[in-house]
């Protein structure tokens, strides 16, 4: 009797299609330019056709970002992980590094995917969506573990969030450019080390 491919193995199977076909049209875009890119040099270069690309994106910038940036509620439950007893500015930190160690496990997709990004006006923007939609979910967390004797805890809260935010996209865009073997991880601690924020 023929077995059936089971649910586990056909996922697998269009995970590994999806993040080939995202490497070929990341390459493309990194040494073309995104905008001069089209659907039909990535189907050329993948060797598949338009109807199947569409199967696996919505438009090209769904290959730049596709599900490997994490969500909102994602990022929120790293957060919490590194909140239990200790400083924020710390668990702040220690977030994006889980993040950064995420990113150094997969260096060649992330170095391309953030040059693309970073060169591309309209992808710089909806990579800024996602930091909004972070905040959204950060800052109530980060206010509610704010003193409130020590001013306006929602301000601290954006305040020290953005900072965050900042240290990360310095450090990303330096590690993207660099020829150098330094992690990511590395580099966030290094940028994140250059700034003080006092107790909340």
């Amino acid at each position: 009797m023929r077995e059936n491919t089971t649910p586990g193995l056909r996922m697998k199977t269009r995970q590994a299609v999806t993040e080939a076909l995202a490497d070929t049209a990341l390459e493309l875009f990194d040494t073309t330019g995104f905008d001069q890119v089209t659907v039909a040099d990535i189907v050329a270069a993948a060797g598949i056709s338009q109807r199947s690309f569409f199967r696996y994106f919505s438009n090209k910038e769904d290959v730049v970002f596709g599900d490997r940036i994490p969500s909102a509620e994602e990022v929120r439950a790293e957060l919490l992980r590194h909140l239990n007893g200790g400083l924020v500015w710390d668990a702040l930190r220690a977030t994006f590094q889980s993040a950064a160690h995420q990113m150094d496990s997969d260096s060649g997709h992330w170095k391309r995917a953030t040059r693309v990004i970073c060169g591309t006006p309209g992808l710089r923007a909806r990579y800024l969506e996602k930091h909004l939609a972070w905040a959204d979910v950060l800052v109530p967390e980060i206010a509610s573990r704010t003193d409130p004797d020590r001013g306006d805890v929602t301000l601290k809260a954006q305040t020290m969030l953005n900072t965050a935010l900042g240290c990360f996209d310095v450090a990303i865009a330096r590690w993207a450019e660099s020829d150098t073997d330094q992690s990511l991880t590395t580099l966030v601690d290094e940028v994140f080390g250059f700034v003080r924020v006092p107790n909340a």
